[in-house]
């Protein structure tokens, strides 16, 4: 009886598991890239095939396009300034926000 009740326990706790792993990579959306700044430099993250990824900036101008990113693949491209910047494909946008590393430097002393 013990044995029983313990393999019905194990069993809820594999198809739980499954029917989770199913809902978390069937039917989760997931985005199409991620971007981000670092050192300014946009880096972009391609989720699946992208084509036209443009970089924006704040005043909707396009600085680059991509004509192609490969899913699984990234691109990066310099920015000019600080600021904010839009990459966008299709009509799925992200907004990153670039600055220079700041480095502190330590004080010498007499």
């Amino acid at each position: 009886m013990r044995i029983g009740i313990l393999l019905i326990g194990i069993s809820a706790i594999i198809i739980a598991s499954l029917v989770m792993h199913m809902y978390l990579t069937q039917f989760v959306r997931q985005p199409p890239l991620t971007a981000y700044c670092s050192d300014m430099a946009i880096i972009i993250t391609a989720g699946k095939d992208l084509e036209n990824v443009k970089i924006l900036d704040n005043r909707s101008l396009t600085l680059h396009m991509f004509p192609r990113i490969p899913a699984g693949s990234q691109e990066f491209f310099v920015v000019p300034s600080q600021g904010l910047y839009a990459v966008q494909a299709g009509n799925y946008k992200v907004v990153v926000h670039c600055t220079k590393s700041q480095i502190i430097r330590p004080q010498l002393y007499d």
